[in-house]
């Protein structure tokens, strides 16, 4: 929802604009409109109008330096967003090239934890879960062994909020995957390939320097939710 002074009447955008300024909030409005609407003469009104302009010099003045502060919350900064980026850039390529190695050294080791929902959001009982790296590794290498061609599609940029110390970080992303078996063979059902889609949540944190992934909750589509997110 936009604040209440974002959409204000042309006749105020007129008064601000006047004065050079793209956008102003109420009390700045205020000063503005009295500068403009009230004409005195005399030693009085010099002395009244030097007033207001320095007043509104010094609110403008807090309000900028208020506005950046507050545009800082939240922040990733940008070199942590570059590297935490260049891991997922490797995470996809390790899978993609069915690399185990490249693709299990982009998690830590200590602390990993894998959940997907199955597709069945709210359900608990169905969940698959390694706490494990052997066992992501063990998983990995068995779909590597059976696909020859495997594509990700990753959202980009990915909704990455990171915890005021700047040593965790929650990365959102949406996936599309799909692999396919060699020439010749078929999956059960005569199927030669496989498509998954869903949203995934890395919890990515930074230990000597370097970011990798801890959690991978993995908020699998189910058969219903691909047909509506792609149309079909």
């Amino acid at each position: 929802m936009l604040p209440p002074w974002s959409n204000p009447s042309s006749k105020m955008q007129k008064t601000w604009k006047n004065w050079g300024l793209k956008s102003v909030p109420p009390l700045h409005i205020f000063i503005l409109v009295l500068l403009k609407l009230f004409k005195f003469k005399g030693r009085t009104s010099i002395m009244f109008r030097s007033l207001i302009k320095i007043g509104g010099i010094l609110i403008l003045l807090i309000g900028f330096i208020g506005c950046g502060d507050a545009e800082k919350v939240g922040q990733v900064p940008p070199e942590e967003l570059l590297q935490i980026n260049k891991v997922l850039e490797r995470w996809r390529e390790g899978y993609e090239t069915e690399d185990v190695n490249a693709y299990i050294n982009t998690f830590w080791e200590d602390g990993f934890l894998y959940v997907s929902d199955m597709g069945t959001d709210g359900d608990k009982t169905d969940d698959l879960e390694f706490d494990d790296i052997r066992q992501e590794r063990d998983a990995a290498t068995r779909v590597f062994e059976q696909f020859q061609d495997i594509e990700i599609e990753l959202s980009a940029p990915p909704e990455i909020s990171m915890n005021e110390d700047g040593n965790r970080a929650e990365v959102r992303n949406h996936y599309r995957i799909q692999g396919f078996v060699a020439d010749g063979q078929s999956l059960e059902g005569g199927f030669t390939g496989w498509f998954a889609e869903g949203d995934n949540l890395f919890i990515f944190e930074k230990r000597n320097e370097e970011w990798r992934i801890t959690e991978w909750h993995d908020e699998a589509f189910n058969d219903a939710e691909i047909r509506v997110a792609n149309n079909l």
